[in-house]
């Protein structure tokens, strides 16, 4: 069984950001837990502390601050989609169970030489990074786990490290099909609010949402011509998404509000290049992939 009631697992998160922090907060109650941050953010991060708020509450997070994975039954892997291919050397010697939580494509092809049971997270939570070490939790939302690579005997029991609190979540027998679901939702989603300076509720606006219509229908359209056909209209999806998240900006527009680097390669980038190899129309991703690329906010 995955779980040892009653037995502290000794958990690693690689990622210090909105939803690593989270992350860490909903472990920290019953489990042993690191942090894994770059060793020029390590002492400022020690030194403050890591913290999860919630309305008026401020709580620290029960963590160690560490630059590397030591001594760890589970590693989680909670950075941008563009850093996953750096995580690859910090695991080099890591024979335990890794969970990737992120956007985007990206994991589809992460794999390691210690063949390591590798499991990702697809989530819908509601999380902003004010500043550094500090996540404001805006709201708990649909999360799934299941297997991705490498995963003999599959157990539920994985989902029972998290807490309810924060995650709602279910397994999945098909955890691909819910990476390929939230990428193109998040294709439609995030560009066109961060191309038009949009809180999410303002994508209902039908100048947008016309926008929002066409561009997910060509990301659906990317996804089908790779074998993956959705149970759920992913439409229905993105409008319950933009409804429960109205007056939040969406991850790429805050990376672009805070001159960071953004995960557009990472979703509209690889569904161009999917889309280009089964020959399918990628004429709006494309489109959107270039405006966001040259898009500097001042």
């Amino acid at each position: 069984m995955f779980v040892v009631y009653g037995k502290k697992m000794k958990i690693t998160i690689i990622g210090a950001g909105a939803i690593g922090t989270v992350l860490a907060a909903s472990l920290d109650t019953k489990n042993e837990v690191s942090v894994l941050v770059r060793p020029e953010k390590h002492k400022r991060l020690k030194k403050n502390g890591l913290w999860i708020v919630e309305g008026d509450k401020k709580r620290k997070i029960k963590a160690k601050i560490v630059t590397e994975v030591i001594d760890s039954e589970i590693v989680i892997i909670a950075v941008k989609g563009y850093d996953l291919e750096n995580t690859k050397k910090l695991l080099d010697s890591f024979e335990g169970k890794i969970i990737i939580c992120q956007n985007g494509l990206k994991m589809l092809d992460f794999n390691l030489s210690n063949h390591n049971e590798i499991y990702s997270i697809v989530t819908s939570i509601g999380a902003i990074s004010p500043e550094f070490g500090v996540s404001e939790f805006k709201g708990t939302g649909k999360t799934v786990i299941g297997r991705l690579f490498n995963v003999k005997k599959e157990s539920k029991e994985i989902s029972n490290i998290f807490s309810s609190h924060y995650f709602d979540i279910y397994h999945s027998n098909d955890i691909k099909k819910h990476i390929w679901l939230k990428a193109a939702i998040n294709s439609a989603i995030n560009p066109i609010a961060s191309y038009h300076n949009l809180k999410n509720g303002d994508l209902k606006r039908a100048e947008y949402w016309k926008q929002v219509k066409k561009l997910l229908a060509e990301s659906v359209n990317i996804a089908n011509s790779n074998g993956i056909n959705f149970n759920k209209d992913p439409l229905n999806l993105a409008e319950e998404i933009i409804e429960k998240t109205a007056d939040n900006f969406c991850s790429m527009l805050q990376d672009i509000k805070k001159k960071k680097k953004t995960e557009i390669n990472e979703i509209n980038g690889i569904l161009c290049q999917m889309g280009e190899k089964q020959n399918i129309d990628i004429k709006l991703n494309l489109e959107y992939f270039k405006k966001i690329k040259n898009l500097v906010y001042t």
